[in-house]
């Protein structure tokens, strides 16, 4: 089973790179991070901060574009080209289909976050070797590290969703929908959970559903940790992390069986 699971990861992966999937996503970023160079003259103090948040912010969005538009359209049932039935044909079981798209996908989203993250570690060196230590004091490898881990992990969630809404939906347009509407509410969810908090004119029982709500829209926030790039205190969130790790992999593990669950009920016709 593992076998089947990793070449069907593996063709997907060939597809990606047969598509330029990377190189284009790549040569994007570079060319915003090249861009970005040219205002950064422009910021009076701590050029440090705002340099580590340009660079995880094109992270980002450069992860963004690959998950709604190449992941989308892999995952997505295309009546046209019906690329779900290419796969089934072959004797392959549809949980080692869900299991191998997602892997696939996965090895591709880590190889374009590697390339990202050392380009983009590469020009906080080249900001901070251009400046006096007073405007960029402190660039921490570690933390720095571990703000991509954080961004990786934020859309492996977002990989794990596409793949859900690939069952219950046809078509890569309203997969695309679901996504973005997904990824809104994760976003707003704590803010409106915050502001809930902070009024008593309103039943008591509102804020505990607004917690609960999280098991389904999980706080992104919880793995950003660009903040620490540049941080000089010895902040010390292993720990903490170490605990997201887990909650993060239970639940990839809950989406991935309801969609092997939804993808066995489906009729593909």
């Amino acid at each position: 089973m593992l076998r089947k699971i990793w070449a069907l990861a593996r063709l997907v992966c060939l597809d990606g790179l047969r598509r330029h999937a990377l190189i284009g996503l790549v040569f994007l970023s570079v060319g915003l991070e090249v861009g970005g160079l040219v205002f950064f003259g422009f910021i009076p103090r701590d050029i440090g901060r705002a340099s580590g948040d340009f660079i995880l912010s094109m992270g980002w969005l450069t992860g963004l574009l690959f998950l709604l538009f190449h992941a989308v359209q892999v995952m997505a049932w295309d009546e046209e080209r019906r690329t779900i039935h290419t796969f089934l044909a072959r004797p392959i079981s549809r949980t080692q289909y869900v299991l191998g798209i997602f892997l696939g996908l996965a090895v591709l989203l880590l190889l374009l976050n590697l390339v990202l993250g050392l380009l983009g570690y590469e020009v906080l060196i080249l900001i901070k070797d251009s400046l006096i230590p007073a405007y960029f004091q402190h660039l921490s490898p570690f933390h720095y590290s571990l703000a991509w881990a954080g961004l990786f992990c934020i859309e492996l969630m977002i990989l794990a969703i596409i793949m859900l809404f690939s069952g219950l939906v046809r078509g890569g347009f309203p997969v695309l929908l679901l996504t973005v509407s997904y990824s809104l509410i994760c976003t707003g969810l704590p803010v409106v959970r915050d502001s809930i908090a902070q009024r008593t004119d309103l039943p008591a029982a509102l804020p505990l559903v607004l917690k609960g709500l999280a098991a389904l829209f999980p706080d992104f926030s919880r793995f950003d940790f660009k903040e620490l790039i540049t941080s000089t205190g010895a902040i010390n969130v292993l720990q903490g992390f170490a605990v997201d790790l887990g909650l993060l992999a239970l639940y990839l593990a809950v989406v991935l069986w309801v969609a092997t669950l939804v993808y066995q009920r489906r009729d593909l016709q």
